[in-house]
């Protein structure tokens, strides 16, 4: 996904929660007290906060910020490279000693950071990192990338991965660092600090590196946190954390093994030497608050939070909540899967007086959103249990208004978690879906086939022969050509689905393939050139099993709805099919295909199932409704018909050769080795849409297949064209019902600038298309340009994403990033 699409993703998915009044909100009150706030102008319990420990009104902290502004002022505006505010020194001494180690204060935790990282990674280095580590490490490390350091991501599911990558960085890299979050933010795991001492013990020259922001203040000697509570200060590790949060004051920290490393960062650390530092009534908050953690007051606030946190565990055992992880963090995660079960039931939630946060994308994965419930020892225990019976009953209504089972959400969070979580299975919940009053409650069956004779042919190809590649016949040849045997990426498994009304008339129908695809399939140019070339290593690099409406054989709209009838539960029917599929099938993500831009009411439901729209390329049609190629020009604009006029000039130094079924003749296997590797030419430098190639022995199936043609096209050697009179392009098209559809293409690129051999392509096909009677050609995407010039119309097209996790999608932006590096570089 580029830039501007994620931007987009994420726009809607905010602008959508905003709407239900759940995002983006301002508090009313006049006063803060306690867990109570002021929203949509009433009082509610807030289970949103991050003060975990509920030290903000803490009498010896308001009288730290007193004391600090009267002596020092509202700022000290002098950057930390020149002259620090004079209570630094105080609260970084109080810090050494919570924390046995070297703290560096800075005025973020993330600032901290980008002022560490940069400075601990040369280009000697290298950091390999959770790829659920917080965002501004990931930031921070894209710094040190930019100064030669290498990093590299391993999936969150899958950390024990991480130590056969270290290892093998190490025998390279000077130092190699591996970076996690000690209390991952969103779901609440707690770092597998098992594993993490394995990761050091790989070689001497391994470190790790800590963001422990959520674990700080509530566990550990001193409030020292949660990471260093389970794993003790090591001369190899650097640890960051927050002033905010539980510790309730302002800024954040870095604690270093050693003072050398700590004074290397504070004068090269180019983000905290340029930025603004922390101001005294922070300062004055945080010492009090060291004050306070460096005494056993302390321990009664892990106590009280500990005894809310253990109040939650028994609540959530008598309720079964869907917890996704059970440890001793105050943040629980419930898992509702899709982004709008989350918003209807904090909402349902909100309405009852508890605001919760409902954590979806990019946070989390898509189809692993949930609530994300913070509990405070500043929560009473009547809030703690009213609100989490208020969750328990209105969980059901909101699974069930999207067809969400438990059994969906224990299947759709497997390997979320480095470690076994604590799922358990429940059956689906009791309360019915809401009824549809958008069409006749009337029953519709689902039907489901592996194999396209399975169906009728003339009932298929009334519903989508038409649409691109999709006839009958046409996907007998691909199940005939794409079978298990072959390369990897040839091994395609068809899936057909039909919903039909109690009289049998289907009101919705589509198939799927299952198919290895490359992830940079819809990424630019230089982002797939630059994965191509990982992939002369690795041919399968950055590669996921999907699960694709059509095929990799096929373009168009594969989706019919007869919308005349209850099309919209029809298409929640085969949605859910889909879904069931990807799991049966263990495919990484599930893609809806070159569906038409605009349609709003389609696109509704598809965005309330989880899915990210992406902007395909358009699509261009060319509707052959005039009598003659005189009235055709006719139509066309000045500077198009003298285009056309050009073309058709030229076209009599031209000519075309027609093979397959119906010509009744078949090329020789030279020719299709030629043909092929005209072909190849072709695909290898469409990198803009980039997919495996299609197997050499398709070409022979298509000459046997009724539903396709294959065409050549020669230049006449008087007009500069090859003598031996072998062809300078070459286009396989699908025929059926009047609709005329090129698919593939190949073409001499000594021909094509000089001579037009594409244009020259582009218009036998139009003379083809006629000759055949058809009333439609399928022009295809890309290229638009030219298309257009023959006087196409333009159709936009999106794809619709769902991946089970950004692990892939994570590696990709940092080989983005690369790219990006590069291109400023150069």
């Amino acid at each position: 996904m580029e830039t501007s699409e994620f931007l987009d993703t994420v726009d809607r998915i905010h602008g959508d929660a905003h709407d239900r009044g759940l995002y983006f909100l301002t508090a009313q009150d006049q006063r803060l007290r306690e867990r109570r706030i002021r929203v949509h102008d009433r009082d509610v319990v807030s289970f949103s906060s991050c003060s975990y420990l509920g030290l903000e009104h803490h009498p010896a902290l308001v009288a730290g910020v007193v004391d600090a502004v009267e002596r020092y002022g509202t700022q000290f505006s002098s950057s930390r490279g020149y002259v620090s505010a004079p209570p630094y020194a105080e609260l970084e001494a109080l810090l050494d000693r919570i924390f046995d180690g070297h703290v560096l204060v800075t005025s973020t935790t993330t600032l901290g950071h980008q002022s560490a990282i940069p400075v601990l990674l040369t280009e000697r280095d290298a950091m390999v990192m959770d790829h659920q580590v917080h965002h501004s490490i990931q930031v921070a490390a894209r710094l040190a990338q930019a100064g030669g350091a290498r990093t590299s991501l391993v999936r969150h599911g899958e950390l024990e991965k991480a130590v056969d990558e270290v290892r093998r960085l190490s025998r390279t890299c000077d130092r190699v660092w591996f970076a996690v979050d000690g209390v991952f933010s969103m779901y609440g795991d707690l770092a597998p600090v098992p594993l993490l001492r394995e990761v050091l013990s790989v070689a001497d020259n391994v470190w790790l590196y800590v963001d422990d922001a959520h674990g700080m203040s509530w566990a550990g000697r001193h409030g020292r946190g949660s990471f260093l509570s389970r794993m003790p200060m090591h001369d190899r590790l650097v640890l960051g954390t927050s002033l905010n949060k539980a510790f309730s004051a302002g800024g954040g920290c870095i604690v270093f093994p050693d003072r050398a490393t700590r004074e290397r960062v504070l004068r090269c650390g180019g983000a905290h030497v340029f930025s603004g530092p922390l101001q005294p009534p922070m300062l004055g908050a945080a010492i009090a608050s060291a004050h306070l953690h460096l005494s056993d007051e302390i321990i009664g606030y892990q106590r009280a939070l500990r005894s809310r946190v253990d109040q939650c565990h028994a609540l959530v055992d008598e309720l079964d909540l869907p917890l996704l992880d059970r440890n001793e963090s105050p943040i629980l995660f419930f898992r509702t899967g899709l982004p709008q079960v989350a918003f209807d039931l904090s909402r349902r939630l909100l309405d009852d007086g508890y605001y919760v946060t409902p954590s979806t994308y990019p946070s989390v994965p898509l189809r692993r959103s949930g609530i994300r419930f913070s509990v405070t020892a500043a929560h009473s225990a009547e809030q703690v249990e009213d609100a989490l019976r208020a969750l328990a009953a209105h969980l059901p209504a909101a699974l069930a208004t999207e067809g969400v089972s438990r059994a969906d959400l224990d299947e759709g969070f497997r390997g979320t978690l480095p470690r076994a979580a604590h799922l358990r299975a429940l059956p689906r919940p009791e309360a019915p879906p809401p009824a549809d009053d958008r069409a006749p409650a009337v029953a519709l069956v689902l039907e489901r086939r592996e194999r396209i004779d399975a169906l009728d042919p003339a009932e298929w190809d009334r519903m989508l022969g038409t649409a691109g590649s999709c006839s009958h016949a046409a996907l007998e040849l691909a199940e005939a050509v794409f079978q298990p045997g072959g390369a990897p990426e040839d091994d395609w498994r068809f899936t057909y689905l039909v919903v039909r009304d109690p009289q049998g008339r289907p009101v919705a129908a589509t198939f799927f393939t299952t198919m290895l695809s490359k992830d940079d399939m819809l990424m630019r140019d230089e982002v797939s050139r630059a994965v191509e070339a990982r992939r002369a290593r690795d041919p399968y690099f950055l590669t996921s099993r999907i699960l694709t409406m059509g095929s990799g054989f096929s373009e168009g709209n594969h989706l019919f709805l007869d919308r005349t009838g209850p099309w919209q539960r029809a298409l929640d029917m085969l949605l859910d099919a889909a879904v069931d599929l990807q799991e049966e099938h263990d495919a990484a993500a599930l893609l809806l295909r070159d569906l038409p831009t605009g349609d709003d009411a389609l696109d509704r439901i598809i965005h309330a199932r989880g899915f990210v729209r992406i902007p395909m390329f358009d699509s261009h049609r060319l509707v052959l409704d005039w009598q003659d190629e005189a009235q055709w020009h006719h139509r066309l604009s000045r500077r198009k018909r003298q285009h056309i006029q050009q073309i058709a000039a030229q076209s009599v130094h031209v000519r075309r050769e027609v093979y397959g079924a119906g010509a009744g003749r078949v090329p020789a296997e030279a020719l299709l080795d030629r043909l092929y590797q005209m072909y190849r030419a072709v695909s290898s430098r469409k990198l803009r849409l980039n997919v495996f190639p299609l197997p050499r022995h398709l070409l022979r199936a298509l000459c046997d297949s009724p539903a396709w043609e294959l065409v050549t096209v020669h230049l006449d050697p008087a007009a500069g064209g090859p003598a031996d009179g072998r062809p300078v392009a070459w286009y396989a098209a699908h025929h059926h019902a009047g609709h005329y559809a090129p698919f593939l293409c190949g073409l001499d690129y000594d021909y094509v600038f000089e001579h037009g051999a594409y244009r020259a392509m582009i218009y036998q096909v139009v003379q083809r298309a006629r000759q055949l009677g058809a009333t439609e050609v399928h022009l295809g995407m890309d290229a638009d340009l030219e298309k257009e010039r023959f006087g196409s119309e333009r159709r936009g097209n999106s794809v619709y994403l769902q991946a089970r996790d950004h692990y892939n999608g994570a590696l990709l932006q940092e080989i983005v990033a690369e790219v990006g590096l590069e291109r400023r570089a150069g």
